[in-house]
């Protein structure tokens, strides 16, 4: 269940099959006119409550809208193929925090990543919490429930991706892509990093700087400085080092 004028909003205007909306008599007008440009595509509208729109929610706040929905995966071989030289595809180890994946997944719509590929275990999936925290944004990022991440690491390295672990404890400090080649970037969760084979798959481990005490970030924070370090080229020009 997805709410939220923000998340419905790009709900309806992505490729997803919105299966009913939900809607409370005091719901803004921009709700109301979501619901009505529903009801013209012939997706069934509900009047519900304030506090039961809230509830289908998880008990977030829906802002008077929500949207039941399945949220559609897509295949980890269909981003690799679409993914070009200067592209990124975003690999997130064990993160399992609904928060954390939000924010990177907003981060990955802004940069322009290619994908996200998350395994089916051990780490948050998309869900209504998501979607929210990514104001709708993960639902126009391609993301990927692999069964197993070092295997899809594996795929990433034979389509011609060059994988970069973000490893606080590396050597070298994170630069920018090479923009003549993809790169996949890989994730650590939030606490234990980056797991032995996961890194062990990885071209090179790279750090962010970090001065005094700091040892490492929020596992979102530092997947977005990374993002657009990575994608610094892609984005601003040419690399600076």
């Amino acid at each position: 269940m997805v709410g939220g004028p923000h998340a419905v909003e790009a709900l309806l205007a992505g490729e997803l099959t919105v299966e009913r909306l939900f809607l409370s008599a005091t719901a803004p007008r921009r709700a109301q006119q979501l619901a009505e440009d529903a009801r013209h595509r012939g997706i069934p509208v509900s009047a519900v409550g304030d506090a039961e729109c809230d509830r289908l929610c998880d008990g977030a706040r829906s802002q008077g809208i929500a949207a039941a929905t399945r949220f559609a995966y897509a295949e980890h071989s269909a981003v690799l193929s679409g993914v070009a030289d200067g592209g990124l595809v975003v690999y997130l180890d064990g993160v399992t925090d609904p928060h954390n994946l939000g924010a990177i997944l907003r981060t990955a719509a802004a940069a322009g990543v290619a994908g996200v590929v998350i395994p089916g275990r051990r780490s948050a999936a998309v869900t209504a919490a998501v979607v929210r925290v990514s104001a709708g944004t993960a639902l126009s990022v391609p993301v990927v429930r692999v069964g197993n991440l070092v295997q899809a690491l594996t795929e990433a390295k034979r389509a011609g991706l060059w994988l970069v672990g973000l490893d606080h404890r590396a050597d070298r400090l994170l630069t920018c892509a090479v923009p003549s080649m993809p790169h996949g970037l890989v994730v650590g969760g939030e606490g234990e990093g980056l797991h032995r084979l996961a890194a062990e798959t990885c071209h090179e481990l790279a750090r962010l700087p970090m001065v005094g005490a700091v040892e490492s970030l929020n596992a979102s924070v530092a997947a977005a400085l990374a993002i657009y370090r990575l994608r610094e080229a892609a984005l601003y020009g040419a690399p600076r080092g």
